[in-house]
């Protein structure tokens, strides 16, 4: 009988193996599928697809709150920050009106490519510190330097970032017509700092304090995400010239 019973006790333990080892592929297939949902739900606040900018050298995706892009001849103060009219690399700016009663407030993202042959990202943080610091409201702006984020497109994973909360210009929309006036709100500067890097990403994102509860996330979370997407995308190889054949 003890036999038989450790017989039986052996069968089981074999049984159990064997359907261990067989559900061990799906356990670890389940656990990938969830993780990867898990990642996606993070960045569900932005588009699905990347968007290209400075002509296909960069790609990033965009908050999904955010319209088409704005027309800017370098004097809007919606397409860029009003003390930083001099955006580095400027290439396009996003744009969302928030109601506050009748009054339409703007959620802007602006971003801007520089290339390293052109100024390294050093060079880039003091023409924008230095415009930034000309406002009253920020005389004693400043970086915070060697901010680190997990990039998912082979992006920059190292960036400086200028916070900036106060009184700061808007382009405020009232039955229909524009009007200036400073509002208070937030402005994340963040410059990417990765070195060796071929070209050095700008983005900012400015938002009034009155409506930056109508952004789905937080302002600073919501440019990191962006951040995290950025993919620079190598030039082109060129082609070797095919010399003539001789007469």
């Amino acid at each position: 009988m003890r036999e038989t019973a450790v017989i039986r006790l052996a069968i089981v333990g074999l049984v159990f193996l064997v359907v261990g080892c067989a559900s061990r592929p799906y356990e670890q297939d389940y656990q990938k599928r969830v993780a990867d949902y898990r990642g996606q739900a993070v960045f569900a606040t932005l588009s699905n697809d990347p968007t290209e900018f400075a002509g296909g050298r960069l790609r990033l995706r965009l908050p999904s709150i955010l319209g088409l892009p704005q027309e800017d001849d370098g004097t809007k103060i919606r397409a860029r920050p009003p003390f930083v009219r001099d955006f580095p690399g400027y290439a396009a700016a996003y744009e969302k009106l928030l109601a506050m009663n009748t009054t339409q407030l703007p959620a802007v993202l602006t971003v801007g490519v520089v290339p390293a042959a052109e100024r390294r990202h050093g060079d880039v943080e003091r023409a924008i510190l230095e415009q930034v610091r000309r406002d009253e409201a920020f005389p004693k702006a400043d970086w915070e330097r060697g901010k680190s984020v997990e990039p998912v497109a082979g992006g920059p994973a190292m960036w400086d970032v200028l916070s900036l909360s106060g009184q700061q210009e808007f382009e405020s929309v009232v039955a229909g017509n524009p009007e200036y006036k400073r509002w208070p709100g937030r402005c994340e500067i963040w410059v990417s700092a990765d070195p060796k890097q071929e070209a050095c990403t700008v983005l900012a994102l400015r938002v009034p304090d009155d409506v930056a509860n109508q952004l789905p996330v937080p302002v600073a979370e919501m440019i990191e995400l962006v951040a995290r997407t950025v993919e620079p995308v190598a030039a082109p190889a060129e082609e070797p010239a095919v010399e003539a054949p001789a007469n």
